[in-house]
């Protein structure tokens, strides 16, 4: 009976019988025994139906394999996630459930001139706004604080606080009111100051004073080092516009570049193995700490400690499973990880690479020797070609992987397409190791009297080629394009920024006008929201400032830029958009407010359709122009100051259908402005409705009675 029992069971159990999948699954998870536990791990973060489908189809899994240790270390890992979730989110519920907030917390690092904050371990962790004091992590605050709500961006692809914060574990955004220092007894805190002040005394060698604008010595920095803090905007925008923004991050491409440099250097030195992969391991650990311990930097050392400590243990090490495993450890101490794009990119990207390097170098060779012909007889020339097709393959195969798995993160995270960025990838494949070793070399000797300086020269030299590669690459059409389809000729975008500011673009391509004219608004607000919602403008009216015209030449080089002082008479310009005359202000006109210098724009579409742009422009400017012209189907309109438009006959003498009353012209609204019926008025603001987009293919709902349409709207 034993015997029967026994066999039957072999028999449900053999091979032949089982599936095709089953065999499959059950090898992947022999080989990669940490996979089940990260998936169970991601569900409970992710939470929801999905989260935990996610943690039920991996448990049962594991059920069905028979699996037990497996299911009960993902069981464990899950179980500790789940409760690390519970006590912060109850802790963070405690503390912000008060307003104004009282907490004792941590500085535990910074953003521009905020502050991240942690109260405990398991704690609230809070973005405070603190513009009196200059806190340095470690530092122990007590706190009264007001938390306030950050507007979402009006346009996708525009940077989003409440995506960036959830990215950082952060519950809140606090308004600093009182703080008083405590007696720092940090660790973390400590630790990270320390990294701070070693990234920054090492920055100081590859940037002299006096070099700080030099691009060469900020993209040194931040490549070397990670110091990124150090780059201009426009350095970091033409890595952006490259597709190579991620050579600005520490990652495992640079820890794998240090790590192989200083194998290279023990080899020389003929260090035994042995003692050289200890020494490898401390080097790069002190380097992943110097550079600020980001997660593609965490998980590549993690991913290098274990399959070295498999060599120095003689064990069998797989590059999945150790892969799981670094994913593991960060996620189960900061589980708000894994909505960071820094941490989705860096973990796919390296799966894409091991499985493109492993299906990709099994196929025939490019060139070189038939792989036929054993390798113990190749000749010296066959040896080198058989290196050479190697490395072509691997640098093709690895870029080619990269941009394929990262080009939906991309366009899901931050909007845009990277045409070919995996062609400037390649070419950057041989370049930036040159780079980092001669960047690593100068800040090692800078003490030597000549050869720290010739180092210095020869980086720079390294630098600026390397600038000038992805530069070209940017500069090419179609090489950065939106995610968004362009749009139609006829639209009209309308968008509201903070402190009652707003800029509108009519047809596309079309005019680019509005009251933001100073260079931060213009970039991270005007161009980001123009680019990513499929509008190109050919023409921009009513700049005052040079480094903004700078700017936006910069982003769209064939920009014609208007200055309606300089302008003297009313002119006409077609565009396949429809045709827009320019009625610049009368002459004598003060020109202060700065108002004053918003020009009259009338764009006629080519269906025969008016629109008045009039913005924060004069009265005078509106009534300098002939009655013949001063007529539209739709009037946007703002406030000034000097000489508001508030005229309800003047605008019904416009044979006007549709008032769109921009956030500065809250005032004029308030009054209550007189209009004849039959007249539509749609009232933008800041809060209620930051971004309007008309478009014939798209129309947007409009209100269909003469009221305030905040409510219709929402």
């Amino acid at each position: 009976m034993k015997t029967n029992l026994s066999t039957a069971r072999q028999g449900r159990m053999s091979p032949h019988k089982e599936s095709f999948l089953h065999r499959a699954v059950r090898e992947l998870l022999i080989r990669t025994p940490l996979l089940v536990p990260l998936l169970v791990v991601v569900g409970v973060i992710i939470g929801g139906v999905w989260g935990w489908g996610l943690v039920a189809t991996a448990g049962a899994v594991a059920c069905v394999l028979r699996m037990p240790r497996i299911l009960l270390c993902a069981s464990l890992l899950g179980a500790i996630v789940w409760l690390s979730n519970s006590v912060r989110q109850q802790k963070t519920e405690e503390v912000l459930s008060r307003n104004p907030v009282l907490m004792q917390a941590e500085v535990v690092g910074s953003f521009g001139s905020s502050w991240i904050v942690e109260s405990s371990w398991l704690g609230v962790r809070a973005l405070l706004s603190d513009k009196s004091h200059e806190w340095q992590p470690g530092d122990q605050l007590q706190l009264v604080a007001r938390k306030y709500e950050l507007p979402e961006p009006p346009v996708p692809g525009m940077f989003s606080s409440s995506s960036w914060m959830r990215g950082q574990g952060i519950a809140a955004r606090l308004n600093c009111i009182h703080a008083d220092k405590l007696p720092s007894t940090g660790l973390h805190g400590r630790l990270v100051l320390l990294s701070e002040e070693i990234r920054s005394a090492l920055a100081d060698k590859l940037m002299p004073p006096g070099t700080e604008s030099d691009p060469r010595c900020q993209v040194l920095c931040a490549l070397t080092l990670g110091e990124k803090g150090r780059a201009d905007p426009a350095t970091m925008e033409v890595f952006r516009r490259g597709g190579c923004l991620h050579v600005f991050a520490v990652s495992g491409l640079h820890v794998g570049i240090v790590a192989g440099i200083l194998w290279l250097l023990l080899r020389l030195c003929r260090v035994h193995p042995a003692a050289g992969r200890y020494i490898v391991l401390i080097a790069v650990g002190a380097y992943v700490f110097a550079t600020g311990m980001a997660a593609p930097a965490v998980r590549a050392y993690v991913m290098l400690l274990v399959l070295t400590g498999g060599l120095i243990l003689r064990r069998r090490v797989g590059l999945f499973n150790a892969w799981c495993m670094a994913a593991l450890l960060i996620l189960t101490v900061q589980p708000w990880q894994f909505y960071q794009a820094g941490f989705q990119l860096s973990f796919v990207v390296y799966g894409a690479i091991c499985l493109g390097i492993r299906y990709g170098l099994r196929g025939k060779p490019w060139f070189g020797p038939d792989d036929y012909v054993p390798s113990r007889i190749h000749t010296p020339t066959e040896r080198g070609m058989v290196r050479t097709d190697i490395a072509i393959r691997g640098a093709v195969l690895v870029s080619v992987s990269a941009w394929l798995v990262s080009l939906p993160l991309v366009m899901y995270q931050f909007h845009v397409v990277n045409t070919a960025s995996y062609l400037i990838n390649i070419a950057l494949t041989p370049v930036v190791p040159v780079v980092m070793l001669l960047g690593l070399l100068a800040v090692v000797l800078s003490w030597a009297p000549f050869l720290g300086v010739f180092l210095h020269t020869l980086a720079m030299k390294s630098a600026g080629i390397l600038l000038a590669m992805v530069g070209l690459s940017g500069s090419v059409p179609g090489f950065y394009l939106p995610a968004a389809r362009p749009q139609p000729p006829s639209s009209l975008m309308v968008v509201c920024l903070q402190h009652n500011k707003s800029f509108a673009v009519l047809g596309n391509p079309g005019m680019l006008v509005g009251d933001v004219d100073n260079e931060t608004s213009a970039r991270y607000s005007v161009v980001p929201a123009v680019f990513h919602s499929g509008f190109s403008p050919s023409i921009a009216c009513g700049l005052r400032r040079q480094e903004v015209v700078s700017f936006y030449k910069l982003e769209w080089p064939r920009l014609l830029c208007i200055d309606p002082f300089e302008v003297k008479e009313p002119f006409r310009i077609s565009t396949p958009a429809g045709t827009y005359t320019v009625f610049p202000p009368p002459r004598g006109i003060p020109k202060r407010p700065a108002a004053n210098a918003q020009p009259v724009i009338v764009w006629q579409r080519p269906d025969g359709m008016r629109y008045m742009y009039v913005g924060n422009a004069a009265m005078s400017t509106l009534e300098s122009i002939p009655p013949d012209e001063c007529r539209a189907d739709v009037l946007i309109l703002g406030y000034n100051s000097y000489a508001p438009v508030a005229d309800g006959s003047l605008i019904a003498d416009m044979k006007v259908q549709r008032l769109i009353l921009l956030p500065s012209a809250a005032e004029l609204d308030a009054a209550g402005l007189q209009l004849p019926p039959g007249i539509t008025r749609l009232c933008l603001s800041e809060g209620n409705n930051p971004f309007l987009l008309e478009s014939p293919d798209k129309p947007e709902p409009r209100p269909s009675s003469e009221t305030n349409s905040h409510t219709q709207e929402q």
